[in-house]
């Protein structure tokens, strides 16, 4: 159990290295140079971040969007609020041939069951407030195409929009023809486009609403030679993930697109259609019919908004490219600080060269070069070749196995001089604290604040008042 407990810090994962300080009593060297650097990364990191923060919140950073179209086999679609309107742009004249009174031409709307027409049909006049208009207000349009029954599930349902001849035999309730001879000289007229209107939805999913848009088809209004038109009306879904930091899914369904196909038909060819799924006699003359269903073919669409961690992981990432600039500050600093260190061993050996310092630029600069000159008597340019060399010694001088050698060279030296027993000894070596130490640390204090002449100085005196830990210490 003891062996253990005495190897248990062998696993520690967070040891700290031991930092040497150096001559400013710091365990890091610094400089101005790396200061700047450090001001300028940090500021371009903390305002890209501000930015990508409010590009976030205003969602002006792009969703990831996944678009598959998928066939489908039901669906179902409520008409409302008159998303479907067909609008006669009469070139010819202001008669309105679709209203209630005086009608011309009676738009009548067949619910279409699988095959099979059940319900007598609606007719959808123009009003005073918008004429020339036919609107769909309500009604169900299902797509059915399940080969099993389920319960749930509507049957096919689609809606047959005719253009009728008017016949005071079927007009409703409040309803009547106009004159013959009106309805005759109608009909020998041009009378210009239908335009087929129906208010589709698109998603703004940064605020999750959907937005009303409107696409319209024209064609040509030809009494004569009437159209067979289908509407297959396109439906999309749109799963929009607007989490901030977990999933949260909505779902959206609404009508995205429609597309319009026809063929020219005689007169009597919806009326025949008509019989045939109502099982009854219809005879009308036809000017043209809209048959609305759903098309098989949807959109299915994904949305995922960027989230929390996606934005600060692109920040992260957009940081440790700018932080590449401080390796050159670290370069910087290391070239410094090997450059300061070599020229404080030069000058341990040869005190002259305190003159020469190191500017911003990491380069020597001398602060008197005349008196330089006088003191070493040299000329600059041997002067700079002398302390190149120095400087090349000084880098030799700091390897681990010259420093070594020196130590073992003191050892022999002392070992020669006094013998084994002595260095035995020194291991028993050190400084005692005497009773009167307080006493004795205010007098140094007192007396290194004492200005004396300089003949006047007791050098054992003073030597006696250094601590054991001063005797060697490097002075400045």
């Amino acid at each position: 159990m003891q062996q253990i407990l005495n190897t248990i810090d062998k696993v520690d994962i967070f040891g700290v290295p031991v930092s040497l300080l150096t001559s400013a009593k710091a365990s890091l060297y610094q400089s101005k140079l790396g200061g700047i650097i450090t001001i300028l990364i940090g500021g371009i990191s903390f305002t890209y971040f501000l930015y990508a923060i409010i590009q976030w919140i205003d969602h002006q950073i792009p969703a990831i969007v996944s678009i598959k179209q998928q066939t489908i086999s039901y669906a179902e679609f409520q008409l409302s609020d008159s998303i479907i309107q067909l609008e006669l742009q009469d070139f010819s004249g202001d008669v309105d041939p679709f209203r209630k009174e005086h009608n011309i031409i009676t738009p009548n709307l067949y619910r279409i069951l699988n095959t099979s027409i059940v319900d007598k049909p609606i007719p959808l006049f123009s009003s005073e407030d918008r004429p020339f208009t036919i609107s769909i207000d309500n009604g169900t349009i299902v797509l059915n195409h399940d080969s099993v029954g389920i319960d749930d599930h509507i049957q096919m349902t689609q809606l047959l929009l005719v253009l009728e001849s008017c016949s005071n035999l079927t007009a409703v309730s409040g309803s009547y023809c106009a004159d013959q001879n009106v309805i005759n000289e109608y009909l020998t007229k041009f009378h210009g486009f239908l335009f087929l209107k129906i208010r589709l939805n698109q998603l703004k999913y940064s605020i999750g609403e959907l937005e009303e848009i409107e696409k319209q088809y024209y064609t040509a209004f030809e009494l004569s030679r009437p159209l067979y038109s289908q509407v297959l009306l396109k439906q999309q879904e749109t799963v929009v993930d607007d989490g901030i930091l977990f999933n949260n899914y909505n779902y959206y369904y609404f009508l995205n697109n429609y597309e319009l196909i026809h063929q020219p038909v005689d007169n009597f060819f919806t009326s025949q259609v008509v019989s045939q799924m109502s099982k009854q006699k219809h005879e009308f003359k036809s000017f043209g019919c809209y048959l609305f269903r759903i098309d098989n073919i949807s959109v299915n669409e994904s949305i995922t908004l960027p989230k929390l961690g996606q934005i600060l992981a692109q920040v992260g990432s957009i940081v440790q490219v700018i932080f590449l600039l401080k390796y050159i500050a670290i370069y910087y600093n290391k070239m410094l600080l090997e450059n300061e260190l070599l020229h404080e061993i030069v000058i341990m050996y040869y005190p002259e060269m305190k003159k020469i310092k190191l500017n911003l630029f990491n380069q020597f600069e001398y602060q008197n070069q005349n008196n330089l000159k006088d003191n070493v008597d040299r000329t600059l340019e041997n002067f700079k070749y002398k302390y190149q060399a120095f400087i090349k010694r000084a880098k030799e001088k700091c390897r681990l196995n010259n420093i070594l050698y020196e130590i073992s060279r003191l050892q022999f030296i002392i070992q020669q001089q006094f013998g084994d027993q002595i260095l035995q000894q020194s291991h028993q070596m050190g400084g005692k604290l005497k009773n009167n130490y307080l006493d004795h640390q205010s007098s140094k204090e007192s007396n290194r604040l004492t200005v004396k002449p300089a003949n006047s100085i007791d050098i054992d005196n003073d030597y006696a008042l250094m601590e054991p830990l001063e005797m060697l210490q490097k002075q400045p």
